[in-house]
């Protein structure tokens, strides 16, 4: 049962955000993890808020148990990127837009994108032929999401900002 309720959230998750409704196989999620570790510690230091990040929209996506045990004290190496990519070339092709979006919202998961990051960000998309103009649309719209949140929670649940500062983090909730 409880297997069944996770991948149900995974499917309505995946299906709200992606257009998507199947969850992909375990080692199709390894190596986009790896891949967003890769991005989120370019700027030397893999920042607990960016972990978090991964690991918990990885099990909201629906990664296995397993899965999510190893992500808790992988480290970022210097695998080869190709050598990552041509593992599951065809899942990493297929949402190659995704991947790059996603790894904004982990690189910036500490509240800060840091120039190293956005750099390895557009190493990757090259990589996976994405245009930098792309790149930057999709970063655009990692930005817009963001302020929309920030507008939603002041709008919606006042009480959760700090009035000092005027952004929300994950610590405030």
């Amino acid at each position: 049962m409880e297997d069944e309720r996770v991948k149900n959230v995974a499917k309505w998750v995946l299906n709200y955000t992606r257009g998507e409704n199947e969850v992909p196989h375990t080692r199709s999620y390894e190596i986009y993890s790896k891949l967003l570790f890769r991005i989120a510690a370019a700027d030397g230091e893999l920042a607990p808020s960016e972990r978090e990040w991964i690991i918990g929209q990885r099990a909201a996506l629906g990664a296995s148990d397993e899965l999510l045990e190893m992500l808790e004290t992988y480290e970022p190496s210097d695998d080869d990127w190709g050598a990552l990519l041509e593992f599951q070339r065809s899942f990493i092709e297929s949402v190659k837009h995704f991947l790059i979006y996603d790894a904004f919202q982990a690189a910036s998961a500490d509240s800060e994108l840091h120039e190293d990051e956005r750099k390895a960000i557009s190493q990757l998309g090259k990589e996976l032929g994405i245009e930098e103009s792309t790149i930057e649309k999709i970063a655009q719209l990692h930005r817009d999401e963001e302020e929309i949140k920030k507008r939603r929670i002041a709008l919606l649940a006042p009480h959760k900002i700090n009035k000092r500062t005027p952004s929300v983090t994950e610590e405030e909730f």
